[in-house]
């Protein structure tokens, strides 16, 4: 049996960003980490409200002290000096390039392919290397407002390469591009990085250590009474989200 909840009710709103099945305001799929953030506050009496926002605006209207808090973020240098973390990530994401199918573009290390136009979507950090990169002018990279952007502007040839999650980037071509687009697009195998990501909240917001607190631990409950790892296969089974993703379990 859980144990009896007591502490004084919270209330939090929190950035949603289009990402499915990850993340997803738009179908009647709702989305697997949304799910998970839910129950955890929940389990330690937070309710949450979500606020639909584009993918950039969901974190930098976080950090401009616009929302309380977000979800499905990595650690970045800017956003540690205004946001807190859970303590432990919620889910790893595994960041690969789409490409063409009729070109290849092999390499070893991120420097072999500063060549080549990187489509790169705005608010998205893929990894500390690849920012490092970029910042050193040793990428050529081309911002586009969404992941959507990016795939349209792959198969116009106005980009050579597009990093996203592998499932994420394979669920937007099935629901986005036809039969014939979706043909013309594959990913590569290699991943960029494997990335942690976590729930955050802004430092300046009031009771911020207690949201955090409450979610760490609403989030170990989920884990421990079996509900996460159900949760986690009924996505897998429902959007064929590949075995390698798990949530961390506590």
């Amino acid at each position: 049996m859980p144990q009896a909840f007591s502490q004084e009710h919270l209330k939090i709103t929190l950035t949603e960003q289009e990402y499915p099945p990850l993340i997803s305001y738009e179908t009647q799929v709702g989305g697997l980490l949304t799910d998970m953030v839910r129950a955890s506050f929940k389990l330690r009496g937070v309710d949450v409200t979500f606020a639909a926002v584009p993918n950039n605006r969901a974190i930098t209207g976080l950090m401009q002290g616009l929302y309380d808090g977000s979800y499905g973020w990595t650690h970045s240098a800017e956003r540690d000096e205004k946001l807190l973390y859970s303590s432990k990530p919620i889910y790893f994401l595994k960041i690969v390039f789409f490409q063409r199918s009729n070109e290849e573009y092999k390499w070893e290390h991120l420097t072999d392919l500063n060549a080549y136009n990187i489509g790169v979507t705005q608010g998205n950090h893929y990894s500390d290397e690849f920012s490092d990169l970029i910042a050193a002018g040793k990428l050529k990279i081309d911002p586009a407002p969404s992941d959507i952007s990016n795939f349209k502007k792959l198969l116009l040839g106005r980009i050579d390469i597009f990093p996203i999650d592998q499932d994420v980037g394979q669920y937007f071509l099935k629901n986005n591009f036809s039969i014939e687009d979706q043909r013309r697009i594959k990913s590569q195998g290699k991943a960029i990085s494997i990335v942690p990501v976590y729930l955050v909240v802004r430092r300046t917001l009031p009771h911020a250590k207690e949201f955090i607190s409450r979610f760490d631990q609403g989030f170990q409950q989920l884990s421990e009474s079996g509900q996460l790892e159900k949760m986690i296969e009924a996505y897998k089974s429902q959007l064929s989200i590949s075995s390698e993703h798990q949530a961390v379990k506590p």
